[in-house]
């Protein structure tokens, strides 16, 4: 110590030249935060294995951020505000390249969109913008962009998690600098008025300042340069943690110092004999709060590794008191404590001293007065944590601003859903894999406060229901009762068929039979016609023989005449009645012509039942053994055939009727032919009768008329010859047609009835469908995939969206009805994980590779983290704690109720924090690194008040207990209590950081330093020292009976 003081102004160049130095050289501290600051989550955990994979498969350009922007307005946006956003993003796509836009999506640009970004009460649209940051950071990348999105009468935000990240980043930077101007305005008032000095309370500020500047730049080239670990809280501790016990430190040595003073010592003695005694001291606590912050190391988080800076600046604090204050203590001399000239000694504290004796002669009193204060806040106490980002920085900040509009008017799960990622070996844009995401998505959506799951088989959320067995029963249930209508119909058409054949039987037998009377009637009227020849021949030779016979000769022509008439006249209905069997067989014909087409239609229709039977089999394959299947199958192929042959049967019939209406249209003709001669004959007959009349004159005449006549009558004999022969050929033909009728009536018959047999098989595979369809739930029906879905144009974006380009990866989300920050929803982590495992079992997906990503799973892990290095790190930090307790105080005995001491601090003042926080404020937990970093300071920090009155009993080992604990408290009690308010100060400069994690923290620790210095350390350790008796320093110093 003398060598420092003979070398105190080379020891203080040098300090002023490294921190000059180092302060010049520095790396920017708030820039390595966001380089190198930002939360990261360990490898192996669901959500960085779901970024890892999403990285491996992703089309898109590294170092690509995503921002929301929220187009808002209180009340329904008009068409006007519409058309303004709509100008707004195409604005933006115009700018892509100078903003350094990859992608803009909104529904301006897909309709189908319109559901997700744009809410139901129309007051907000989105519009999601991927920006390349190209080395760029986030605030560089803002304000350009904020610049672009304004528009007309439309309240615009931006939003996401990296710029909640960003404001959280710059509020600690604002809480910073207020934290350090009340911190310095704090002490100050504090030192002046425990040393009622001007220039005393200089010293711990030059002395500290000159520390936090020289550690912070050490810090932030540990940072640069090895990658030390920093976060937003790096540079908070520092400030307070070093402000405060530097402080403390230099109240302490100050206050020993001034001791040693008034005792009569000259200045160098004085400050030799402060630092063997308080300066041992102060070296024990400052170890003791190094290994506190140093076993931070030992975490695997990085942001709990961060306040490992604060053991380096510890360090430098050890090597600044016992270097400058030497310096300041030696040069300022007793003008150290100007203006107070004649009584500079130490003050003893009565309150101490009065709650010292309490604790001895009322241990019980002193005991209930502690449990008064701890026990009613230990039994309140829930633990209840929270990892709500938001709530860090308030609604002051635009990302919290648009977040909450969003949440409000999308859905406070919508905005940041849950992303499951599946990776496999095989591609999965096949039938079978569709059907296992599907599946997966089904069971996902049962978890309570699921909303929604999206994914490539139900890329808007909701179900599409055709890949469903239960709507696809109903669709082939509809049709088949469609197919069964039609074969009833079919069926009902062939009985009238059938039936109207077996009627048109005896009429065909009587056309048949008259058939027959014609004909014998035709040759009839040919013997006839041949007997009238014979006549006629006579009645000419009688002409000729004169005029004798012409009475006898006009008679015989007037009958001739009679029964060519009649003769006319018959065959005249003979050719009517020809006419309308041609006509009724041209109708017949034309029915029939109906009925091949309609027996093709049904064995196209029977046909066409085997493709959905068969898809039925292979949906539902239970009933692959089902008898009444089996019937159904084989009924339709029989009525198949039987179709196929009443088809047959039918084309048959139609040629020979063609053949009969053939040669009725033959046997008209000649019957027209011989109307025609029986016509001319009898008008030949007419004028025979007339010559009769002028016999006399025209005998000549007559006979040439005569004979013309009779040269007629073998043509109407040869016609009625062959009018005969077509009358037996149609006679044939319509006795072969009855067989044919009656052979196409029994086969209709037949197909009549296999019809009837396939109509009840469909009716009752309809009926089993339809009970799949109504009975079966939708999911509980199994999912079948169309082929031509897969190739289906829209469902190729839908692959763009949810899979990566080779199909080896897929994503799904899951829509919470939660916010995502909050406890529900990363508790909902391990019900999604185990629903995927039991999804994927002994599936062609089991050996897949699964991620969970999204905020909340990434808080899922942050709380797995932190649980894990919270155990491991208070672990390292109580034993070396205890190590440094038990060296300094040679007892294995003390350090365990001292630090039994500082256990019910820390949960008291987390319970104090909890109450007003979250009992009183109504935040839904205290925030998650609240605990840790409360823990790890009040243990750090209470350990040195501890060690401060510890280390003044030792002194008094020659004394009774009793004595030497009350003697050690009056001197050590205003030194601890300055020290406790100084403390508790600097950390409660931090509440105006509006950091709400900072604010809790700081309230834990202020709370918690109060706690311990007026209530814990002076009543609760006393009476534990006084029960004790010498047995404080077992096993090692054995201390003298009380006398």
């Amino acid at each position: 110590m003398r060598t420092i003081l003979r070398f105190r102004w080379v020891v203080l160049a040098l300090w002023i030249v490294a921190a000059v130095a180092l302060i010049i050289k520095s790396p920017d501290m708030n820039q390595l935060v966001r380089d190198k600051g930002q939360l990261a989550i360990a490898d192996g955990y669901p959500s960085s294995v779901a970024s890892d994979i999403i990285d491996k498969h992703s089309s898109e350009e590294a170092g690509t951020e995503a921002f929301i922007v929220v187009f808002h307005d209180e009340k329904k946006l008009s068409d006007s505000q519409l058309k303004n956003i709509h100008a707004t993003i195409g604005h933006l796509e115009k700018k892509k390249s100078e903003l350094g836009i990859s992608d803009i999506t909104s529904h301006f640009d897909d309709k189908e969109l319109e559901s997700q970004l744009v809410s139901k009460d129309r007051n907000t649209v989105i519009a999601l913008v991927d920006v390349k940051m190209d080395g760029r950071e986030v605030k560089d990348v803002r304000g350009p962009l904020e610049k672009e999105i304004k528009t007309k009468n439309v309240d615009t935000y931006m939003t996401g998690n990296s710029l909640i990240n960003e404001d959280v980043i710059i509020s600690s930077e604002k809480g910073l600098k207020k934290t350090e101007v009340i911190t310095v305005i704090f002490i100050m008032v504090v030192l002046l008025l425990v040393f009622r000095s001007a220039v005393a309370p200089f010293v711990p500020l030059l002395t500290v300042g000159m520390t936090y500047l020289v550690s912070s730049t050490v810090v932030a080239f540990l940072v640069d340069k090895l990658d030390f670990p920093v976060s937003n809280f790096t540079q908070t501790f520092m400030v307070a943690v070093l402000f405060g016990v530097g402080t403390d430190y230099c109240i302490l040595l100050l206050s020993r110092y001034k001791e040693e003073l008034s005792a009569g010592q000259d200045i160098p003695s004085a400050i030799a004999t402060t630092y063997k005694t308080a300066g041992k001291t102060v070296i024990y606590s400052a170890v003791a709060v190094m290994i506190g912050f140093a076993s931070i190391g030992f975490a695997t988080f990085k942001l709990y590794q961060s306040a490992v800076g604060v053991a380096v600046g510890v360090l430098m604090l050890m090597i600044a008191l016992f270097t400058l204050v030497p310096f300041f203590m030696m040069t300022l001399k007793k003008a150290l404590f100007w203006p107070v000239k004649k009584d500079i000694s130490h003050k003893e504290s009565r309150i101490w001293g009065w709650m010292g004796n309490l604790a001895i002669t009322r241990p019980l009193i002193a005991l209930g007065i502690v449990a008064i204060f701890t026990v009613p806040l230990l039994v309140s106490y829930d633990g209840d944590l929270s990892f709500n980002s938001l709530d860090e920085i308030g609604d002051e900040y635009e990302s919290v601003k648009g977040f909450n509009i969003v949440a409000d008017s999308f859905g406070p799960g919508e905005i940041m859903p849950i992303q499951v990622v599946l990776e496999n070996d095989d591609s999965m844009k096949s039938k079978e894999y569709l059907t296992l995401i599907e599946s997966i998505g089904n069971d996902l959506e049962k978890l309570d406060h699921v909303e929604k799951v999206r994914s490539v088989t139900r890329p808007t959320g909701d179900k599409i229901e055709e890949i469903y067995v239960k709507k696809q029963a109903d669709e082939l249930g509809k049709g088949i009762g469609e197919g069964t209508e039609g074969i009833s119909k079919i069926k009902d058409g062939l009985n009238e068929a059938a039936s109207s054949i077996k009627d048109s039987k005896p009429e065909m037998e009587k056309a048949t039979a008259g058939i027959g009377d014609l004909t014998a009637g035709t040759k009839e009227l040919q013997s006839g016609v041949g007997q009238l020849q014979n006549a006629l021949s006579e009645i000419e030779n009688g002409i000729r023989q004169g005029t004798s016979g012409a009475g006898e000769l006009k008679k015989g022509v007037a009958q001739a005449s009679s029964q060519a008439a009649e003769l006319q006249s018959g065959t005249r209905e003979l050719l009517n009645g020809y006419k309308e069997a041609q006509s009724g067989l041209e109708k017949l014909i034309t029915e029939y012509g109906k009925v091949p087409a309609g027996l093709e239609e049904a064995q196209q229709q029977l046909a066409g039942l085997g493709e959905p039977l068969g898809k039925l089999v292979q949906n539902h394959p239970e009933i692959a053994g089902d008898p009444n299947l089996a019937d159904i199958q084989s009924r339709i192929e029989n009525a198949t055939k039987q179709v196929a042959i009443a088809g047959g049967t039918v084309s048959a019939l139609n040629g020979e009727l063609g053949k009969v209406q053939s040669g009725l249209a033959t046997a008209n003709g000649h019957l027209s032919e011989v109307v025609e001669g029986l016509g001319q004959f009898s008008s030949g007959l007419k004028e025979v009768e007339k010559g009769l009349g002028e016999l006399e004159s025209g005998l000549g005449q007559a006979t040439s008329g005569q004979h013309q006549v009779v040269e007629k009558i073998p043509s109407i004999a040869a016609g009625m010859g062959e009018i005969a022969d077509g009358q037996e050929r149609l006679q044939s033909g319509f006795g072969q047609m009855g067989d044919q009728l009656d052979q196409l009536g029994d086969g209709l018959s037949q197909s009549t009835d296999g019809l009837g047999k396939i109509e009840d098989g469909f009716g009752e595979a309809k009926k089993h469908l339809d009970d799949i369809a109504e009975d079966t739930d939708l999911q509980q029906s199994g999912i079948y995939i169309p082929d031509q879905l897969l190739t289906d144009k829209d469902f190729q974006r839908v692959y763009d969206i949810y899979m990566s380009a080779d199909g080896k990866m897929t994503t799904m989300d899951i829509v919470l009805d939660s916010n995502p920050y909050a406890k529900r929803s990363m508790d909902m982590i391990s019900s999604i994980e185990d629903t995927i495992a039991n999804a994927t079992k002994d599936t062609k997906l089991e050996q897949a590779n699964v991620g969970i990503g999204g905020v909340s799973s990434m808080n899922r892990d942050l709380e797995s983290m932190s649980d894990s290095d919270y155990t491991k790190t208070v672990t390292f930090m109580m034993v070396g704690i205890i190590l440094i307790l038990v060296v300094l105080l040679r007892s294995l005995v003390m350090p365990v109720y001292i630090i039994a001491s500082l256990l019910l601090t820390y949960y008291s003042s987390i319970a104090m924090t909890e109450v007003i926080f979250v009992n009183i404020l109504g935040y839904p937990g205290i925030n998650w690194v609240t605990p840790f970093f409360g823990f790890v300071i009040l243990i750090a920090l209470g350990v040195d008040y501890s060690i401060f009155l510890m280390d003044r009993f030792s002194e008094y080992k020659e004394l009774d207990v009793k004595t030497g604990i009350i003697l050690a408290m009056k001197n050590m009690g205003t030194v601890i209590m300055s020290a406790a308010v100084i403390l508790a100060g600097t950390f409660a400069a931090m509440l105006p950081s509006g950091v709400l994690s900072m604010l809790q923290i700081a309230t834990l620790v202020l709370s918690g330093l109060l706690f311990y210095a007026l209530v814990i350390l002076p009543l609760f350790v006393p009476v534990l020292i006084n029960m004790l008796g010498k047995a404080n320093w077992w096993p090692f110093i054995a201390r003298k009976s009380d006398e």
